[in-house]
């Protein structure tokens, strides 16, 4: 063999070790998700049954939807807290319209959408034209709205008993249940938003770097205020889901579910800086913490050790985030 030969597959070798670092870099979540899914196959008969895979899709279809939510807010270097707060809300305005006022179970609906979609609304001109940061007024955000939706469900479950209205949490088509196909429409609408958009391209340019997007003509304030209407409107659909499922809008509906959506948005990968973040990133985000929340149940771990898992993932997520920022910047 010659020294050029030599060479040659000395610098093939490093040039494929370098495409794996980059794909592993780039895609390390999707692999985590791997490597997770055979673990659990092999440690239990039970998880790659058709039954489990269903209720993994079922009980993470909320949550894809609100972390779709989140993921817009945190593009544009923001935060929501308020999204569980929301979720719970929009069921209730829904069932307290249809048991109180009696109004058509679609009507109802479209109402508790616009109601969450406001309020998101709201919460983006508190930040953007009253200068308020974005923690403070989602945070207050959420402790206002959990205290509108104990207010209208006076602390008690309403029920729901429109069918059509529960169909949506508890019905299939194809097989396949409703709420998934819900959740696949929010994701495959983002994407395109996102990906094929003038104005979704203008999400990552306000993220990126928000005064270089203002001086290239972006209507910086006013796209960050549809970010957070967006999100209200994703937590909206959550909640009306969550609703249906039970046949009942529970006052404590939504509380805590925020920490789940940031869960997912972050560990898929999503800078939490804004700017850098794929659809898909938050969606396999939420298979994730729903495959694991579901490991813990088949492996019978008490079901308290669930947010102290929450908490060391997030964390973990976040110092990867740094060190890859840090690695770039180098």
């Amino acid at each position: 063999m010659t020294t050029k030969q030599s060479r040659q597959i000395t610098a093939g070798g490093s040039n494929g070790l370098q495409r794996f670092r980059h794909f592993a870099s780039n895609n390390g979540v999707l692999i985590a998700f791997i490597v997770l899914v055979i673990g659990l196959s092999l440690a239990t008969p039970y998880f790659l049954t058709t039954a489990n895979l269903l209720s993994i899709l079922v009980q993470s279809a909320p949550f894809v939807i609100m972390a779709i939510g989140e993921l817009v807010v945190v593009l544009v270097a923001g935060i929501d807290l308020s999204v569980g707060a929301m979720a719970g809300l929009s069921g209730a305005v829904a069932a307290a319209l249809m048991a109180s006022l009696g109004l058509p179970w679609l009507l109802a609906l479209l109402c508790a959408l616009l109601a969450s979609c406001c309020v998101g609304a709201l919460q983006g001109v508190i930040i953007n034209y009253l200068r308020v940061t974005d923690f403070i007024a989602t945070l207050a955000g959420l402790s206002i709205v959990s205290s509108l939706t104990l207010i209208i469900t006076q602390g008690n479950p309403i029920s729901i008993t429109a069918d059509w209205f529960n169909a949506i949490g508890q019905a299939r088509w194809l097989n396949v249940p409703v709420q998934v196909w819900i959740a696949l429409g929010v994701v495959c609408g983002a994407w395109i938003w996102l990906a094929k958009t003038a104005s979704g391209q203008h999400i990552y340019a306000v993220g990126g770097n928000r005064v270089a997007a203002y001086r290239s003509g972006i209507a910086v304030r006013r796209l960050r205020t549809t970010a957070y209407a967006i999100s209200g409107l994703c937590s909206g659909v959550a909640g009306i889901i969550f609703a249906a499922q039970l046949s009942s809008a529970d006052p404590n509906a939504g509380r805590g579910d925020e920490l789940t959506a940031i869960a997912a948005v972050v560990i898929g990968g999503v800078s939490l800086f804004g700017g850098r973040g794929k659809v898909s990133s938050a969606v396999i985000g939420a298979l994730l913490i729903a495959t694991i929340l579901d490991a813990l149940v088949l492996l019978n771990v008490p079901p308290y050790y669930t947010q102290l898992v929450q908490g060391f993932v997030i964390l973990l997520a976040v110092m990867l985030d740094y060190l890859k920022r840090r690695d770039h910047s180098v």
